[in-house]
């Protein structure tokens, strides 16, 4: 198994839910992980070794880096060993636009001018002003995270992302996320239960993007696109060598369990808004004006060893980060 793991976590893509799952492993065989001063490595300026705690110049390196950062190889190199895996997770802009759209809408300057999405694509560049602090959540926000440059020339975007495919051999993919788990277990060799999880920081109330929606932020988000479509290919190459038949069998297994694991530990059996969670420490951070973020309250009556599984599983990123850096330091 692998225990030198790089995620980097992309902005709305369904990252907390792998951080949730790095976090159990990471703890369960009392790996060392990069973590924070605070939550995010400085974020949104580049990566900096010396943003991580108890970093030293030629001091020991970490097991686990996970945490949001705009990624900078070299950096990350100061404090990631040599045989460290690299993996992130990306999702289509279409859809992506419009949950970044909602959650950051008091972040980005762009997205507070704007009244509506549908205004916004209307006339993007009305309300966005490039370099402005904060509109970096309002267009390529995932190119962003992945630290690479922009503006670009149209013709040096396929090399840019053949040699971020060497750097990140395996994506995985928002749409396809328990694929993704299924292909991520392989690469790493971890033991099945160690991709069990509940799906973190979803949103409650139910969204249709129209198609003309999808087109305009597609193309909006451009690079994001061309980005999403690179990786999407790469991904289905591998599905396909790693076997379309077992992965399906794979997946039935991961939803099975998950269902099995829901029943046994929430309340309600999945996610409820956070005024329903009576223990605090489960409710999730709710971003100004950006939307009601569930979360899992925990059944009544659960054994000592059942409430402490449960319990991991149901911790939101922030208050598992506290956790991590009490023990470790």
């Amino acid at each position: 198994p692998r225990s030198h793991v790089l995620f980097l976590k992309t902005h709305k893509t369904g990252g907390s839910s792998v951080v949730n799952l790095l976090s159990r492993y990471g703890e369960s065989r009392q790996l060392r992980f990069a973590l924070p001063h605070r939550y995010q490595f400085g974020y949104p300026a580049p990566f900096r070794a010396e943003r991580v705690r108890g970093f030293r110049p030629g001091g020991g390196k970490f097991d686990l880096l996970c945490h949001h950062m705009r990624f900078h190889l070299p950096e990350v190199q100061r404090v990631m060993p040599n045989d460290t895996f690299y993996f992130s997770i990306v999702r289509d802009p279409g859809t992506l636009g419009e949950s970044a759209f909602s959650y950051f809408r008091a972040a980005a300057p762009a997205f507070r001018l704007s009244p509506s999405l549908d205004a916004f694509l209307a006339s993007p560049s009305r309300f966005f002003r490039p370099g402005i602090r904060g509109n970096h959540y309002a267009r390529n926000l995932q190119w962003f995270d992945f630290g690479l440059p922009d503006p670009v020339e149209p013709r040096k975007i396929p090399e840019i992302l053949e040699n971020l495919e060497k750097t990140f051999p395996l994506v995985l993919l928002a749409e396809n996320f328990d694929e993704s788990l299924v292909l991520l277990r392989d690469r790493l060799c971890w033991p099945r239960h160690s991709v069990d999880l509940f799906p973190h920081n979803s949103r409650g109330g139910s969204r249709k993007i129209s198609p003309e929606q999808m087109r305009k932020l597609r193309a909006w988000n451009s690079l994001d696109w061309a980005l999403y479509s690179h990786f999407n290919r790469s991904f289905w190459r591998q599905a396909r060598e790693f076997g379309m038949q077992r992965l399906r069998r794979e997946v039935a297994e991961i939803r099975r369990r998950r269902e099995f694991l829901a029943g046994r530990c929430l309340r309600g059996g999945g996610p409820v808004p956070a005024q329903a969670i009576p223990d605090g420490n489960l409710r999730p951070f709710q971003p100004p004006g950006g939307g009601n973020i569930l979360g899992f309250a925990l059944r009544e009556g659960l054994g000592r060893e059942e409430r402490e599984l449960c319990g991991r599983m149901a911790l939101p990123e922030l208050p598992y980060k506290d956790l991590l850096e009490r023990k470790q330091f």
